[in-house]
């Protein structure tokens, strides 16, 4: 568990998180949402301990913060912007070699396996590579050391489908290893699969709530996107077809059959 007490941050003259309250548990997917420059990127920064709180307390039952560091994952927003190596299998590769494990040949293969990627690009420059396949040779990078937590910025970004579905997969995959923490505007893809949401607004936490309780209508007001599940069942109801707002496509359709 990671646990947030009233956290705060500040650039320079600007209050970008204000007493921010949040707890994380190692067996949920948990997303953080919330309109363009709400400190969403800011509260994962210090929830991984890249960036260190103006106030507040982060709290790690039985443990240090420092050691936690050590099992974060971060994909970053764009992450293939910090590509360096030649080939993607040293890129891949890279983050088992710091963290001392052994048959990294085996794990490379294992992980491409999981993010859907074929092994006929290992001997290529990342650079070559499509952007979804950049994307997914990025996050193969983190979680072939198996991290503890998995927080990603942003991973469904300027994808196509199919390499949006690839990442949906391997992060449902890994969610009964690791604690998965998202930040996404795009939600269509994985709101299924969310245990809770968290809505941040200009820097202060509005509510954290199961996906099944959330009122997506605070969420639009909020200048967010909502599920299109949500939109389509709302014109269903303002043109008389009496359904429940749902917000995953499958419970939408099991809703219109009953």
């Amino acid at each position: 568990m990671i646990l947030l007490k009233k956290v705060s941050f500040r650039y320079r003259d600007s209050l970008v998180l204000k007493n921010c309250s949040l707890r994380f548990e190692m067996d949920e997917m948990h997303i953080i949402i919330g309109p363009t420059a709400a400190g969403k990127t800011t509260l994962a920064l210090i929830v991984a301990n890249l960036l260190k709180p103006r106030s507040g307390r982060i709290i790690i039952p039985r443990g240090n913060i420092k050691d936690v560091r050590k099992e974060m994952g971060f994909l970053f927003q764009t992450p293939e912007d910090l590509f360096f190596n030649d080939t993607v299998y040293e890129e891949i590769a890279y983050g088992a070699k710091k963290h001392h494990l052994k048959h990294i040949d085996g794990l490379v293969s294992r992980v491409l396996e999981m993010v859907g990627l074929n092994d006929e690009i290992l001997s290529r420059p990342p650079f070559t590579l499509s952007e979804g396949e950049k994307r997914l040779v990025a996050l193969a990078s983190i979680i072939i050391w198996e991290p503890s937590w998995l927080i990603l910025d942003e991973p469904f970004s300027g994808l196509d489908w199919q390499a949006r579905k690839k990442i949906v997969k391997t992060i449902v995959n890994l969610k009964d290893n690791m604690g998965i923490i998202l930040i996404a505007h795009q939600m269509d893809d994985i709101i299924e699969y969310v245990d809770l949401v968290t809505l941040i607004v200009d820097g202060e936490i509005v509510f954290t709530k199961p996906s099944e309780d959330v009122d997506w209508d605070v969420v639009f007001n909020a200048g967010c996107d909502i599920p299109y599940a949500t939109l389509v069942s709302k014109k269903l109801r303002e043109n008389g077809i009496n359904v429940p707002i749902e917000y995953t496509v499958p419970r939408l359709i099991q809703a219109l059959k009953k």
